[in-house]
């Protein structure tokens, strides 16, 4: 559901482009899809954001907006350099990416047009300016259907859960003691990272329906929140992680919204074991991931109660 791309310097440098006005044009059609589907690669364990930084005097007006829009949502990620030598200019930035790409792909590598050329061997490198005949673009979807099991939603979900600073994962019925829900401590545990994400579960207050529903306020408060600690807390302990989990009168969303990127999920994060059976993930435009978020925040709505583990 989340991207990851490489951008060479080349492309925040109007004279490199084909026109003086291409750049301005390029820079603005990619810019959305760059702030709201992808994390950019930080080449070289952040030497490529450092060389950024300390040369953006030589880039567009709209290159150093979209650098700094970047850095400023954390959709820039460290990645550790290759053994190819030092880049000192944009040609072997790219050598450093597509060396880069074979140690963990990546669905593309964005250049000006004369990188591109020298590099066009390798088919992840696309210029800026075809950047929508590149095999990234054309594949862009905002629904994927997954497999309703932990190691495909793990997959799914494999650049969105270590790079998010905060987490809401907001499932109606979520109950970590019941074998549907037993293996979605793994999506926390998956989101440790230094400092710490914010991680946050959203239930409703009750599960069945009829006489048969149960309702977790009052005396059955104690019930729900011995659920989650006897199933989390040890491994929450063990990873050195917190997690709040906010009980709500009534909610039927199923949805995972971060700082990244919004999705909604046709069936929650419960596990089945029909075969083929699937779950969409539905990427969120950020109006909608907004409104969400803006749903479960206590300082908005208020909740039954909240249980911080461990």
């Amino acid at each position: 559901m989340l991207n990851e791309v490489a951008l060479t310097p080349d492309v925040f440098d109007a004279a490199l482009y084909s026109s003086p006005d291409a750049c301005d044009i390029h820079l603005r059609y990619i810019r959305e899809p760059l702030l709201t589907e992808v994390l950019v690669r930080d080449l070289r364990d952040g030497a490529w954001s450092a060389h950024m930084a300390q040369t953006e005097g030589r880039w567009h007006l709209r290159g150093k907006e979209l650098f700094r829009k970047l850095a400023a949502q954390s959709r820039l990620r460290r990645f550790r350099p290759s053994t190819v030598p030092d880049p000192q200019d944009d040609d072997q930035w790219c050598d450093e990416a597509v060396a880069s790409s074979q140690l963990e792909s990546m669905a593309a590598i964005i250049s000006s047009n004369a990188v591109a050329s020298n590099h066009s061997s390798c088919p992840t490198v696309c210029s800026v300016e075809r950047a929508t005949n590149s095999a990234w673009w054309q594949g862009r979807s905002p629904s994927r259907l997954v497999p309703r099991n932990m190691n495909a939603f793990m997959e799914a979900l494999r650049l969105v859960l270590p790079n998010a600073n905060s987490l809401m994962f907001i499932d109606s019925h979520l109950d970590p003691s019941q074998p549907r829900y037993g293996n979605f401590i793994q999506l926390l545990l998956a989101a440790r990272r230094d400092p710490p994400a914010l991680l946050e579960v959203h239930r409703a207050c009750y599960e069945g329906s009829g006489p048969k529903r149960i309702i977790f306020t009052g005396d059955g408060k104690a019930d729900l929140e011995k659920r989650f600690r006897d199933n989390w807390s040890a491994h929450l302990v063990h990873a050195g992680i917190k997690v709040a989990v906010y009980v709500w009168p009534d909610t039927h969303d199923r949805s995972l919204v971060t700082n990244l990127i919004g999705i909604e999920l046709s069936n929650g994060f419960d596990e089945s074991n029909v075969q083929g059976d699937t779950v969409k993930f539905l990427r969120l435009g950020r109006v909608d991931a907004d409104a969400i978020q803006r749903k479960f925040d206590p300082a908005v709505n208020k909740p039954h109660y909240v249980i911080q583990l461990p």
